[in-house]
């Protein structure tokens, strides 16, 4: 039980961090898209951490998983970039620089906390432990996957825009 303890204090320290992480990534950049998703995944991050720390305080009393775990909050929602809110990327070298560094740390650690709850999920012993785990890792594959859509909008725009409006080359 003492494992598991531990486990979910890593698991609020993770959430705790990515919350910083997110608030000041919103500030930093200045595209209002990218404001509004970090301040998003900020309100996620810090959803995840109460929800753990609930988990964590009933687990430290009853020493018991509760038996109604069946999601994190509600369904995950991949912030996909929609070509409707964006004007033409006119931001500075150095604005843009900016945002590909934060999307990238953003990348890197939304895979290290998919991986965290991924290896939790799968030493539990505990059907509800398991399935709590797996809806962590499910919130945090969402954040990853917005990102990399990001990432490719600011990395090529008009790649971007023509998968996105559909535009496609046929050889036949």
């Amino acid at each position: 039980m003492e494992e598991r303890l531990k486990a979910l204090e890593i698991a609020m320290d993770r959430e705790e961090a990515a919350r910083t992480f997110y608030l000041e990534a919103s500030k930093k950049v200045t595209h209002p898209f990218a404001q509004e998703m970090f301040s998003s995944f900020a309100k996620d991050e810090e959803r995840h951490y109460l929800t753990v720390q609930k988990i964590y305080a009933r687990l430290k009393e009853e020493r018991a998983w509760p038996k109604l775990i069946t999601s994190i909050g509600n369904v995950v929602i991949t912030r996909a970039v929609d070509p409707r809110q964006l004007e033409p990327l006119t931001t500075s070298t150095e604005d843009l620089n900016v945002s590909r560094k934060i999307v990238k740390l953003g990348m890197e650690r939304e895979e290290q906390s998919m991986a965290f709850y991924h290896q939790l999920a799968e030493q539990a012993t505990d059907p509800f432990e398991s399935r709590f785990f797996i809806a962590l890792e499910h919130e945090e594959r969402g954040h990853y996957l917005s990102l990399w859509d990001y990432r490719e909008y600011l990395e090529d725009p008009a790649s971007w825009h023509s998968m996105k409006e559909g535009f496609r080359l046929d050889a036949g």
